[in-house]
C-alpha cells in the first residue's frame, strides 16, 4: 500500500519584503493557518497611529539619538 502526502505551499511576505514559503499538510484549512486579516494599507506602523506606549518609546530614542 502506497502512502500519498500531499503538501501545498504557503508563503508570506514579511515586513522587510522578504518572502517565507513552508510545504504544509494538505489538511490544514487557510482559517487555522491565518486567524485574521492584516490591512497592510491602514497599518499602525505605516500610518503612525501606534498605540500611546509605542510613541513613547519612539520619542524616548529620538530625544536619545539627539543627545548622543
Amino acid at each position: 500500500m502506497k502512502l500519498q502526502i500531499k503538501s501545498k505551499l504557503f508563503g508570506n511576505t514579511m515586513s522587510d519584503g522578504s518572502f517565507i514559503f513552508l510545504p504544509i499538510p494538505a489538511h490544514y484549512s487557510k482559517w487555522e493557518l491565518i486567524p485574521k486579516k492584516l490591512d497592510a494599507i491602514n497599518h499602525p506602523v505605516w500610518t503612525g497611529k501606534r498605540p500611546k506606549e509605542q510613541t513613547e518609546i519612539a520619542m524616548f530614542v529620538d530625544r536619545f539619538k539627539k543627545s548622543r
